[in-house]
């Protein structure tokens, strides 16, 4: 099997819903029940992936584009179920923005992130001990130093610098994408404790309030108050694409997806959320 790994760095907040909520957050976002990390499903990478190939043949139905991602009753009429030859992962969270009181942003990652990466894209790089709650490794953009004292500050939190965040890895995160927002985030990287990241990925996410529009008065409508939750922009998910059979036209999906692609996943596209970076690592 012929297996790759797509990288979706988020350039505008992205919502992927997970319906509707009885508690705080009117509309959130599907997250891992274990850890509450942010996750775009595989059904939603294949979905953006077919209608991005389907518009590039001109057709839902092309010959090429059905034997990559499957047919199904509506388009085969009387023929039978066709399974598609590419299988999608879910996009699993790699790097996630949160608000330091130096250098603006730190890009946050946690030790589980890092080992899933290296076993999906097999790495050959040494993933460091998980730190101490509330201790890190850091870079020197976000790295306070008071007399002996070396910390960092995400959100309202202070962490303890243990050390320097490791070069080989910040060398390898900086450089999936030719984004040069990701590029430019070299010293800002921020290694935690799987629990700290969990915390932070779960509630350093954007909350967005909203009013519904009446549509005959022009004006709010009194009842249609609510929220929407977004994973931020600058945020990177990698996900698995396995080619499970030979293709019989060919594998655009994977030569194209060579190139970087700027894909729109997720809802409320026609106001600017959801729009990534997309590239085949």
């Amino acid at each position: 099997m012929n297996h790759k790994i797509l990288y979706l760095f988020t350039r505008t907040p992205l919502h992927v819903g997970a319906g509707a909520s009885v508690g705080a957050i009117d509309q959130p976002i599907q997250r891992e029940r274990h850890t509450r990390y942010p996750i775009i499903p595989g059904s939603s990478i294949k979905g953006v992936l077919r209608d991005h190939f389907s518009n590039l043949a001109g057709s839902r139905g092309d010959a090429g584009v059905l034997d990559l991602f499957g047919k199904d009753n509506k388009q085969g009429d009387d023929e039978r179920f066709l399974a598609g030859k590419i299988a999608f992962g879910e996009a699993q969270l790699v790097l996630f923005p949160v608000r330091s009181a130096k250098g603006s942003f730190a890009m946050a990652t946690s030790t589980l992130a890092l080992n899933r990466l290296r076993r999906d894209a097999e790495l050959d790089l040494a993933v460091p001990p998980t730190p101490d709650a509330d201790h890190c490794l850091a870079g020197e953009k976000v790295v306070i130093s008071r007399a002996s004292e070396r910390g960092v500050v995400l959100e309202e939190y202070r962490l303890d610098v243990d050390g320097a965040f490791p070069s080989d890895w910040e060398s390898f995160l900086s450089s999936v994408l030719d984004d040069a927002v990701l590029q430019g985030a070299r010293g800002r990287f921020v290694l935690l404790s799987d629990g700290d990241f969990s915390h932070y990925a779960e509630n350093a996410c954007q909350v967005s309030q909203h009013v519904r529009i009446d549509p005959e008065s022009g004006t709010a409508d009194g009842g249609g108050l609510f929220n929407e939750e977004t994973v931020p922009s600058e945020a990177l998910f990698a996900a698995t694409l396995t080619l499970v059979r030979p293709p019989k036209h060919g594998n655009p999906v994977f030569d194209n997806l060579r190139q970087e692609q700027l894909l729109q996943f997720g809802g409320n596209g026609t106001t600017g959320l959801g729009f990534c970076t997309a590239k085949l690592g």
